[in-house]
C-alpha cells in the first residue's frame, strides 16, 4: 500500500525556469520578438498558477529576455509574486476606461515588438486589439508542441492520475449489476475525489473527477448525456474515468455487460478489440500520428463498418485530457519518446450498442507503455453474479431520489 508522501507529487520549480527558458530560446530562432499566452493550462505549464479566469484576462508576455504577467487587480494579493516572471502588472478590471484597460497595459509591455506570436486558443479579442493599434501577430505553436513531450515528472504525474483511473473503474466493475442506476456510478467519482483529497497535495482548481458509464440505451453515441435515472440493463454500457488530478490528467474507458451479451455484440467487441490490437502493432516513437489511427480504421472499414465510425482512435494526454497530438487521419505529427496518448477506436450500431475501451498510454523509444490498467477481455467485464448488497445499497440510494 502506498504512502501519503508517494503520492506528494509536483513540478519542480526548476523544471518551471527551464521551460520558460525553452520557450525564450525558440522565440529567438522563430522570427518573432514577442510570445503571448493567455491559456489556462498554458500559464499552468510555464508557471504552476492555478485560477479561474472567467471574462478577466490573465495574459503571460515572453520576450527572450523579459517575463511579465497581467493580471486583473483583484488577483494581485495572492499573485504579487510569481517565480520565474520578472513584472506583474494589473488592470482594473473588465471592461474598464482608459487607461486602466487590460488593452492599455498590453500596449504597454509590447509596443516596440514587430510581430507577436500568439497561441491557437488566444481570445480573438487579444489579435483584433493589437491588429487595430498595427502591431503584427501571427499564430504560434511553440509552447503547445513543447507540451507534447512529457518530463519525468509530468509523467509520474500522469501515471499518479492513471491510478486514481484504475481504483474508479476497478470499484465500478466490483459493483456492476442488473439494474444498477447511473446516481450509483455518479457516486464512485465522489469517493475518489476524496481518496484525493486524502492522499495528495490537493489542488481544487486543477482537479476534475468525472466517473459515469455510457449505459445501453445511449451507448451508440459517444457523446451521449447520461440520466441519472438510466439502469444499467440489457445490451452494452461504456464506463468512463475522465480524470485530472492536481494538474495532470489520464483515462480509462471499458466496454462491459451488465447481461450476458448477444452474438452480435460479442463480434462487435471482437472486431473493437481487433482494431485496438492493430492500433497499438504501429504505436511507436517515430510513427506518424495519422498511421495509428488509419490502422484500426482501415481494418474496420474493412468490416464493412464504415457508418459505424464516428471519431478518431486516439488523441494526445497532459495537463488536457484532449490536446494534441491527435492519432487521426490527417495529423502528420511524428510521434516521439515520452508523449502520451489515448488509444480508443469505437463501434457504434444503434440497436446493437456501443463498443469502446480507452487507455492512457506512454510512447516509449521502442513501443508503448499502458499507464492505466484493468481487465479488458469480454468474459471479465461481464458482471451476471446477484450482488444482493449491492443491490440493496442501490435499491436504499434509488428510493432517496425517486428512481
Amino acid at each position: 500500500m502506498k504512502k501519503q508522501e508517494d503520492y506528494n507529487l509536483n513540478i519542480s520549480t526548476s523544471e518551471y525556469k527551464q521551460r520558460i527558458q525553452l520557450v525564450q530560446k525558440t522565440i529567438k530562432a522563430s522570427g518573432i520578438d514577442t510570445l503571448i499566452i493567455s491559456e489556462e493550462e498554458d500559464i499552468y505549464y510555464l508557471t504552476g498558477l492555478t485560477y479561474k479566469s472567467l471574462e478577466r484576462l490573465f495574459l503571460l508576455i515572453i520576450k527572450a529576455n523579459n517575463v511579465s504577467f497581467i493580471v486583473p487587480k483583484m488577483e494581485l494579493a495572492h499573485l504579487n509574486k510569481v517565480d520565474n516572471v520578472n513584472e506583474i502588472k494589473s488592470y482594473w478590471e473588465y471592461p474598464a476606461p482608459k487607461p486602466e484597460r487590460w488593452q492599455d497595459i498590453l500596449l504597454e509591455q509590447v509596443k516596440d515588438s514587430k510581430l507577436i506570436g500568439i497561441g491557437g486558443k488566444t481570445p480573438y479579442e487579444v489579435s483584433d486589439f493589437l491588429a487595430s493599434v498595427n502591431i503584427k501577430t501571427v499564430a504560434n505553436t511553440i509552447l503547445e508542441k513543447h507540451r507534447w513531450i512529457k518530463s519525468d515528472a509530468e509523467i509520474e504525474l500522469i501515471k499518479q492520475a492513471s491510478k486514481y483511473c484504475d481504483i474508479s473503474i476497478d470499484k465500478l466493475n466490483k459493483n456492476a449489476y442488473f439494474g444498477m442506476s447511473e446516481l450509483e456510478v455518479f457516486s464512485i467519482g465522489r469517493s475518489i475525489q476524496q481518496k484525493v483529497i486524502k492522499q495528495t497535495p490537493f489542488d481544487y482548481l486543477s482537479t476534475n473527477i468525472l466517473v459515469a458509464a455510457w449505459p445501453s440505451r445511449i451507448s451508440y453515441q459517444p457523446h451521449g448525456i447520461p440520466k441519472v435515472s438510466d439502469l444499467l440493463v440489457e445490451g452494452s454500457h461504456i464506463s468512463l474515468a475522465f480524470l485530472r488530478v492536481n494538474g495532470y490528467s489520464a483515462e480509462l474507458e471499458r466496454t462491459f455487460f451488465t447481461s450476458k451479451p448477444t452474438k452480435e455484440q460479442e463480434e462487435a467487441f471482437a472486431l473493437m478489440m481487433e482494431a485496438r490490437r492493430r492500433s497499438y502493432s504501429v504505436l511507436k516513437s517515430g510513427t506518424v500520428a495519422e498511421d495509428v489511427d488509419l490502422a484500426a480504421k482501415q481494418f474496420l472499414i474493412d468490416q464493412g463498418l464504415k457508418e459505424n465510425l464516428m471519431h478518431r482512435t486516439g488523441h494526445g494526454i497532459g495537463l488536457g485530457n484532449h490536446e494534441g497530438p491527435y492519432l487521426a487521419e490527417g495529423d502528420k505529427t511524428v510521434l516521439k519518446e515520452n508523449m502520451v496518448v489515448s488509444i480508443e477506436p469505437g463501434i457504434y450500431i444503434e440497436g446493437v450498442g456501443g463498443f469502446r475501451h480507452s487507455d492512457t498510454v506512454l510512447i516509449t523509444k521502442n513501443g508503448y507503455q499502458i499507464l492505466t490498467d484493468c481487465p479488458d477481455d469480454i468474459n471479465s467485464l461481464t458482471f451476471t453474479n446477484s450482488k444482493p448488497l449491492q443491490k440493496l445499497k442501490g435499491n436504499i440510494i434509488k428510493k432517496m431520489f425517486g428512481i
